[in-house]
C-alpha cells in the first residue's frame, strides 16, 4: 500500500511541476504581449530603428518584442523563409549571445506601413549587403522581405 501512495505522490509532484512550468511560460508571453503594447504610438520607422538598436546591443528580449507572433520572413519577392517568433528566436538568440553580428543602416526610407533599409550586416567579420523591407502594423513588425547581394 505504501508503494501505491508513493507512486501517486510522485505523479502528483510531477504534475505540479508541469503546471507550474506552463504557467511560467504563459506569464512570460503575457509580459511580452503587454510590453509590445508600448510600441503602438511609434511610427513604423521608429519601430524598425528600435529593432536595429536592439540588434546592435544584442538585447534579444527587447528585439523579439518588436515582432508579431506570426511574423513572416521572406527572401524577396515571395520565398517564405520562416514564420513566427520561435523561428526568429532559433536564428538570432545564439548570435546575440555570442555577439557575432552587427548591422549598419546605409540608407532608409518609408512609405506608410513600410520601411525600406539598405543595410550591411556583419557576422564574424563577413559583410553582407541587404535591402530589407519591413511591414509594420500596430507597432509590430508583421513581415520582412530580404533582398541579398550576390
Amino acid at each position: 500500500m505504501f508503494h501505491l501512495k508513493q507512486a501517486h505522490m510522485k505523479k502528483f509532484i510531477f504534475l505540479i511541476l508541469i503546471v507550474t512550468s506552463l504557467l511560467a511560460c504563459n506569464s512570460d508571453k503575457t509580459d511580452v504581449k503587454q510590453n509590445r503594447g508600448q510600441n503602438l504610438n511609434l511610427t513604423p520607422m521608429e519601430v524598425v530603428n528600435k529593432r536595429m538598436e536592439f540588434y546592435n546591443l544584442h538585447n534579444f528580449s527587447e528585439f523579439i518584442q518588436l515582432y508579431e507572433d506570426d511574423v513572416k520572413i521572406y527572401t524577396y519577392p515571395d520565398k517564405l523563409l520562416g514564420t513566427g517568433t520561435d523561428n526568429i528566436t532559433s536564428i538570432f538568440k545564439p548570435k546575440f549571445a555570442s555577439k557575432s553580428i552587427h548591422v549598419e543602416i546605409v540608407s532608409q526610407m518609408n512609405n506608410g506601413n513600410y520601411v525600406i533599409n539598405h543595410e550591411i550586416v556583419s557576422e564574424n567579420g563577413i559583410d553582407t549587403k541587404y535591402v530589407s523591407i519591413y511591414e509594420v502594423k500596430d507597432g509590430l513588425i508583421k513581415s520582412v522581405k530580404f533582398v541579398r547581394d550576390n
